[in-house]
């Protein structure tokens, strides 16, 4: 017995194959396109620390770890402030928080209200970034 195909079937046999393997290999690679497109890497600073200090507050300690650049520049600030007012002094710092790092100060007005909390995280913040070795001083003029 012999088999006799024309040139159009085994034409359309590879394409069939080609589309085949096309259908097995394309999510891998949508998959490796995704993970690796994601990714952020700092190539200018690498050397970001975490600090974290503590001051008296309205209710209790308010504890803020800072991430601070070797440029000197405030990465991030989170504040606990979890024994504070909820409404009005957790509210406050995390206000402050955001309003440290936007400008980049420590020269930042206290919000009416919750000033002891203010005052707390200001010199938390401030502490933990003396830890750091930023200029604290240059911070307050700003």
């Amino acid at each position: 017995m012999q088999f006799h195909f024309n040139s159009k079937l085994t034409l359309n046999i590879k394409v069939h194959k080609l589309m085949g393997l096309k259908l097995y290999i394309l999510p891998f690679l949508i998959t490796a396109l995704l993970l690796t497109g994601c990714s952020y890497i700092n190539t200018k600073d690498t050397k970001v620390k975490k600090y974290s200090a503590a001051a008296a507050g309205y209710g209790g300690d308010v504890t803020v770890e800072v991430t601070a650049a070797s440029t000197g520049k405030i990465g991030t600030l989170r504040v606990d402030a979890s024994q504070e007012t909820p409404d009005i002094g957790g509210k406050a710092a995390s206000r402050m928080a955001k309003t440290i790092v936007a400008k980049q100060s420590l020269s930042i007005d206290s919000i009416s209200g919750a000033t002891i909390t203010c005052k707390a995280v200001l010199s938390a913040a401030e502490t933990a970034l003396k830890e750091a070795g930023i200029d604290t001083e240059a911070l307050k003029g700003k």
